[in-house]
């Protein structure tokens, strides 16, 4: 609508009110009992323009409830509409029509109607609460005010009156029928103030009870939760927060030691530590506030929290050390988050870093006892291996050798030759099985010393080169020279290094490529080694077992070589996992550095 239009509608609803102003003046100001009487003709008239009004604020009213987008919003602007239309017939039927007159039920018409007036304040009073308009938090507690005000009213003028003509037309004890009134009323207050907080909750306050039901019920989960599936629970956290306080956008922020875990809407976003820094060092001394983007300072604050679409940040804390954050964005509409939410938001957080903890303990729990098993399993292969030593490789040995010596004494071109010499293969990788059955068992060597990593791969390369042309594959090594050194069993490297560029050529037996990087990352005081290559990648659902001893996807493989290679990297206080798109896979090793190491240029 246009502003002049806008204009020309207030005035001509609004000019009506000059004439009666005097009157009003004159009543106020007057002590004459008969000023009541000449004001009489005015009454009739000045009810015509209120109920104008009232249709067209009705209208508005119904106009709104097409135009809004929350379900919420358009009942709310319809109930505005049906009660004010309500307001303006009753108040025609009483005055217009007359009704005031009818007898016992005219006084309670004019009474209703006298009351209706209070309603314009209760919507005043809702947007006030609702969109904080002069910064003011009202609670619900001023329309129960209201609510109460009216019973007052009801009661004085209603029992009261009641009683008071019960008496004069049918002599009634009045003391005693307003005692039986008061009596019922108390009775039948519980159910009447139910019914009322009821209609209040479905009218005005759908969004707030509801968001406070389903907070309650939140943190109830979150507190009752067996952390069976933990990253679950969180993503129920994270989409539960949204749908009760109706945000466009929630994130769930787990600082790992080095990598962010994000839960929520920017899940597939490269988000890392540094970017989010600032934030990081503000929750530094484990303040337990609410970060709200619009009484932030701190300019590189706001820019972090625009780039996590972020209004609020709750902190995550476990014992005082920040471990997470959870950030709210805007509300749909532009509608704030209610204080009482927010505190409901804070405990949440607090939950959430008490889960985080429980988490923590279960998994070093759990990974306490997978290591006790696996202990107890090296125990035992320990010991099968010894056995096997002595049971298989020295009959082995003897037979190779026999066969060997069949071999020499008949005729080159006679057909048994390709048979022994298949028995004779095949007794060597028996043998072979029986050696990294002895190597996977026993104890790693203490023999460390400061070597290159560029050196052993390179070294590694050399070896594989001849294997690697027969099967068409092209190497690209991307190894700096100066990187630091680090303290480790060279053997073991080397080892570690053969296995996966070999188990890299035995994946692509049709020609492919391997990418070799290694970098130093001086945040984390780590050097990072990639292996990755181009075959068919690794099935997702193998990637929890790929480490496992004796598990393999090869018809000829003992499922030991990268159970050997993590097990030598642990002892190097090394790490590794496996990444894989469907393009290939690669694997990532990241070498610990005691001291930060400045690289030499």
């Amino acid at each position: 609508m246009k502003k002049v239009l806008q204009r020309i509608i207030v005035t001509a609803i609004y000019l009506p009110v000059i004439p009666f102003l005097v009157v009003i003046k004159n009543f106020i100001l007057s002590e004459d009992t008969h000023l009541l009487i000449t004001a009489a003709p005015y009454v009739k008239p000045f009810v015509v323009w209120l109920i104008i009004s009232l249709f067209i604020a009705a209208n508005i009213s119904r106009w709104l409830a097409k135009t809004v987008e929350e379900k919420e919003e358009r009942k709310f602007h319809l109930a505005i509409y049906w009660v004010v239309i309500s307001i303006a017939a009753f108040i025609g039927f009483t005055v217009l029509l007359e009704g005031n007159k009818i007898a016992y039920i005219g006084d309670y018409l004019v009474l209703v109607s006298m009351l209706s007036s209070i309603f314009p304040s209760i919507i005043f009073s809702y947007y006030v609460y609702r969109y904080n308009y002069m910064e003011f938090v009202l609670r619900r507690s001023v329309f129960y005010s209201f609510l109460t005000l009216i019973l007052i009213c009801l009661y004085y003028f209603g029992i009261k009156k009641l009683t008071k003509s019960l008496e004069h037309h049918y002599f009634v004890n009045s003391k005693m029928l307003e005692s039986v009134f008061v009596i019922s009323l108390v009775f039948w207050f519980p159910t009447l103030k139910e019914r009322i907080q009821k209609l209040f909750r479905k009218l005005i306050f759908y969004r707030t009870g509801d968001s406070e039901y389903l907070l309650n019920e939140l943190s109830h989960v979150i507190s009752t939760d067996p952390l069976v599936n933990f990253t679950k629970l969180l993503q129920y956290v994270v989409d539960s927060i949204k749908k009760a306080t109706a945000i466009k956008s929630a994130n769930l922020l787990l600082f790992k030691s080095e990598r962010v875990q994000i839960i929520g809407d920017k899940k597939h976003e490269p988000i890392t530590q540094l970017h989010t820094q600032h934030i990081v060092r503000f929750f530094a001394n484990g303040e337990f506030v609410v970060l709200n983007r619009y009484e932030v300072k701190d300019v590189a604050i706001i820019n972090e929290m625009r780039l996590l679409d972020a209004v609020f940040i709750f902190p995550i804390f476990v014992n005082r050390k920040l471990t997470g954050i959870l950030t709210l964005g805007r509300a749909r509409r532009g509608l704030p988050i209610a204080s009482d939410n927010l505190d409901q938001l804070m405990i949440i957080a607090n939950e959430i870093g008490s889960a985080v903890e429980k988490s923590k303990i279960i998994e070093e729990k759990l990974a306490l006892e997978r290591k006790m098993y696996e202990n107890e399993k090296l125990s035992s292969l320990g010991r099968l291996s010894t056995s096997v030593a002595h049971e298989v490789k020295n009959p082995l040995s003897s037979i190779k050798a026999i066969v060997q010596v069949m071999r020499e004494d008949i005729r080159k071109n006679d057909p048994l030759q390709e048979d022994l010499a298949i028995i004779v293969d095949e007794i060597d990788r028996l043998t072979k099985v029986v050696n990294q059955l002895l190597q996977f068992a026993k104890p790693s060597s203490e023999i460390k010393t400061s070597v290159r990593i560029s050196d052993i791969i390179n070294s590694t390369l050399v070896v594989l080169n001849h294997e690697g042309k027969q099967n068409k594959i092209t190497t690209f090594c991307q190894v700096p020279n100066d990187l630091p050194e680090i303290i480790a069993d060279e053997g073991a490297l080397k080892e570690v290094f053969f296995n996966l560029l070999h188990n890299a050529i035995q994946a692509m037996p049709s020609g492919g490529e391997i990418h070799i990087h290694a970098h130093y990352q001086p945040d984390n005081h780590i050097i990072r080694v990639t292996i990755a290559d181009t075959g068919p990648g690794i099935p997702q659902e193998f990637f929890q077992k790929i480490f496992e001893p004796f598990y393999t996807t090869k018809q000829t493989g003992t499922g030991l070589g990268l159970s050997i290679v993590k097990k030598k990297l642990e002892d190097m206080e090394a790490t590794i996992h496996a990444e894989s798109n469907g393009n290939g896979a690669s694997f990532v090793i990241n070498f610990p550095l005691n001291e930060p190491i400045f690289m030499q240029t």
